[in-house]
């Protein structure tokens, strides 16, 4: 076996993995590798292990913090997805996480992965590697075999009920494909994240330089020539489509649900082009209220619980930080 590090991976045997192992998402490719690693205050790492040449073990990490004082609190390694496995025995996945921890140790206060797979067959693996699984939900939507004329059968009555009336009073939904229509989605979700969600959100660029990697996909609800709503998707053909951020226009009109739009235009997109699954990308803590979970299971979806893995490299910079953005978001 031999333990690989950023270039020293082939990306002609990285994207045979990505086709071939289990648990691929967009977040695992080397598109997203390259992306990720030039964006002004995010770094990536992606390890794998090697058997006579074939990679049957990859992951790409994350590697992230908060703007000013709370980023010295909030340095973290995150793997959305969890890692992509192909033949792999618990041993040596035990070991292929162990040696990527090695590689990280000050350079993340803690590792997290957000899976959006079932590693349950593995979860001995991570143990042994000194990770601690945290229970976590995610709405799945699996599309396999249906059509874009029965997809609405899916939802619930409400949900229905107001798309329809969002598109007989002439809301429309499309893919984007330029930057003023992305530009547009963006100053809704940035507003929606400034008032209501009180999180940090990516700068624009972000989400521009994520789009013209072909792994993002945006879709945008107009309504009489203007942009009332929008969602941002990652794809990896064949594999999922992930409802990263979506969002309308709060209150815009009583008779227009801009968001809805927003998820079904991913939807149809998905059906178009023989995407078999959404994943809705969380839905809380199971013994946590999280407001937008039954907003989620209302398009078809289902409640999973795939959970997080967390290994913690620095336990007293990880209490720390814990009591320090508590107080930080206090005093914002």
């Amino acid at each position: 076996m031999e333990f690989l590090q950023n270039n020293e991976i082939s990306r002609e045997e990285w994207k045979h993995l990505l086709i071939d192992g289990l648990f691929a998402s967009p977040f695992q490719t080397p598109e997203y590798f390259d992306f990720i690693s030039k964006i002004k205050g995010y770094n990536a790492a992606a390890f794998a292990l090697s058997d006579s040449g074939k990679i049957n073990t990859l992951m790409v990490v994350t590697i992230m913090k908060e703007k000013g004082l709370s980023g010295f609190f909030s340095r973290r390694g995150i793997i959305f997805g969890g890692p992509v496995i192909n033949d792999v025995t618990p041993d040596m996945l035990s070991f292929f996480l162990t040696e990527s921890a090695k590689r990280l140790k000050g350079k993340a206060i803690y590792l997290e992965t957000r899976n959006f797979f079932d590693y349950s067959f593995y979860i001995d693996s991570f143990l042994k590697s000194g990770w601690k699984y945290k229970p976590y939900l995610n709405v799945m939507l699996n599309l396999d075999g249906v059509k874009k004329e029965n997809l609405l059968s899916l939802f619930k009555y409400n949900r229905r009920r107001e798309i329809k009336q969002s598109i007989l009073k002439g809301a429309t939904y499309h893919k984007c494909s330029n930057e003023e229509e992305i530009f547009g989605v963006y100053q809704i979700l940035q507003k929606l994240y400034n008032e209501n969600v009180k999180l940090p959100l990516p700068s624009f660029g972000f989400f521009l330089e994520f789009f013209k990697t072909n792994i993002l996909k945006v879709f945008v609800v107009m309504h009489e020539e203007k942009v009332i709503g929008g969602s941002f998707c990652p794809v990896l053909p064949k594999k999922g489509l992930y409802t990263y951020y979506y969002c309308g226009i709060r209150d815009y009109n009583t008779k227009i649900f801009p968001a809805h739009l927003a998820i079904l235009a991913a939807l149809e997109f998905a059906i178009e082009n023989n995407i078999p699954v959404i994943d809705f990308m969380g839905a809380g803590k199971p013994d946590v209220e999280y407001g937008v979970r039954n907003y989620k299971l209302e398009f078809g979806g289902e409640l999973v619980e795939y959970g997080r893995f967390l290994k913690v490299m620095n336990p007293f910079l990880y209490s720390l930080g814990k009591i320090g953005l508590k107080a930080l978001k206090v005093v914002g």
